[in-house]
């Protein structure tokens, strides 16, 4: 059985469990793939600083694919980005878009991400509650201000409120006038947005290219809709088994949900 070169997997719900950890067999069989040779990537919706803690635990400095393909980098300690390629969004229409929903949605959280930088309006109960998950806190400023002033990349945008919400200001963005962007929610309260034509499965092949490597050459974990492409890319694509049945169906392997040994035991095929 030919061993993979390059494996990729997404987060919350395919490497971490229920309670955010990394189940121990995880990291052995990582950490065995890569001492046989493969290259990990971490793909997620998540900026290179809140990755950087996984791959530390996992060994490894590797190439992040950041909020869902928005933006491919390395990243250290001191929070240092070494870019590789990134799609950000139009800032004017950011602009648009954070005007639209302070006025409209007023109890709505906006986030900005840039580079390695989460930026917010206030630091309210849904910020506190991204920053456990991550890891890290917001930089509280007016994102009015900051994004008249500013030149920085703005990779993703996270809107954070009730259900109702979120689905008012979703409903609002699929139409014509934002065809630049790409909205969809990531959770009932969360509504991540990118660039138009960004996805993890546009970042691997990139990737793939730049490492001389084939699709064959690699095998990708996920657990959900924004993995679809990735999975189906891959050479071998791996759902958990938790992911929605339209997931399944994609993938060429289900493993056990992500509260077992799904990763180990897939990986445990091809390494020793």
């Amino acid at each position: 059985m030919t061993k993979p070169k390059l494996i990729l997997s997404d987060i919350d719900g395919t490497l971490l469990n229920d309670q955010a950890e990394m189940l121990p067999a995880t990291v052995t069989g990582i950490r065995a793939a890569v001492r046989q040779g493969a290259t990990m990537v971490l793909a997620s919706a998540r900026s290179p600083k809140g990755m950087w803690g996984l791959a530390q635990e996992l060994g490894i400095d590797s190439t992040m694919i950041a909020y869902n393909g928005a933006l491919t980098a390395k990243t250290d300690a001191e929070d240092q980005l070494k870019v590789f390629e990134e799609r950000p969004i139009d800032r004017k229409v950011a602009r648009k878009l954070q005007k639209l929903i302070a006025k409209n949605w007023p109890q709505a959280s906006i986030n900005i991400y840039s580079n390695n930088d989460w930026l917010a309006q206030r630091n309210g109960s849904w910020e506190r509650q991204e920053a456990a998950g991550i890891g890290y806190p917001a930089q509280i400023t007016d994102l009015a201000s900051w994004l008249a002033k500013g030149a920085a990349p703005i990779h993703k945008l996270l809107i954070m409120a009730d259900a109702s919400v979120i689905t008012a200001i979703n409903a609002k963005l699929q139409t014509p006038a934002f065809k630049a962007i790409a909205a969809y929610r990531s959770k009932d309260t969360y509504l991540e947005i990118v660039a138009a034509g960004v996805t993890k499965a546009k970042a691997l092949e990139v990737l793939i290219a730049d490492d001389q490597l084939t699709p064959a050459d690699a095998i990708a974990f996920g657990d959900n809709f924004n993995d679809l492409a990735m999975l189906h890319l891959a050479g071998i694509g791996v759902a958990m088994g938790n992911a929605p049945e339209v997931v399944k169906e994609v993938a060429d392997i289900v493993t056990t949900d992500n509260n077992h040994d799904g990763i180990y035991q897939v990986l445990q095929q091809y390494f020793d």
